[in-house]
């Protein structure tokens, strides 16, 4: 997928504001201070919400203007460590060689105490997925799950 397609697809998509319901919910189990990775950052409404809590964050996505320019699934993650991973809505457009890639990744990255809230869905064009495969790959890395539903779930590790 180019720059410019996921431009003119995703980006004028979306468009809200406000961070995702699910984040919403969840932040109650998020730790008081650390370092935030928003993978797929968007217009960075995650982002903002992240620093509005008194997090730094690092923001990456392929497009926009907001962010590191970042090609997720063949650019190294920038390094860590966070304390929490932001994966929402990224994970479906990478085919599986590419989701392997990042799994690894944010095993490097992620502090020794780490979160990470994963959000998905089955858009016409993503690739497909199983959510139980990709949590299955953190529970051989120590990771547990705090909450999981079809195509939502946290991880925490420490």
């Amino acid at each position: 997928m180019t720059r410019k397609y996921l431009n003119e697809r995703w980006c004028v998509r979306c468009g809200k504001k406000t961070p995702t319901p699910y984040l919403l919910k969840v932040s109650k189990l998020f730790p008081k201070k650390g370092r935030v990775l928003d993978m797929g950052c968007g217009n960075g409404r995650n982002t903002r919400f992240m620093e509005g809590l008194g997090y730094r964050v690092t923001p990456v996505d392929m497009v926009g203007d907001f962010g590191k320019c970042f090609v997720l699934g063949h650019d190294p993650i920038p390094k860590g460590p966070y304390n929490i991973i932001l994966a929402n809505y990224v994970l479906m457009f990478l085919n599986e060689r590419e989701r392997v890639q990042v799994t690894r990744q944010i095993q490097k990255v992620a502090a020794r105490t780490c979160i990470i809230v994963i959000e998905m869905y089955h858009a016409k064009d993503a690739h497909d997925y199983d959510l139980d495969e990709i949590v299955e790959r953190f529970y051989v890395k120590g990771w547990s799950k705090v909450r999981k539903s079809k195509d939502r779930c946290v991880l925490t590790r420490g």
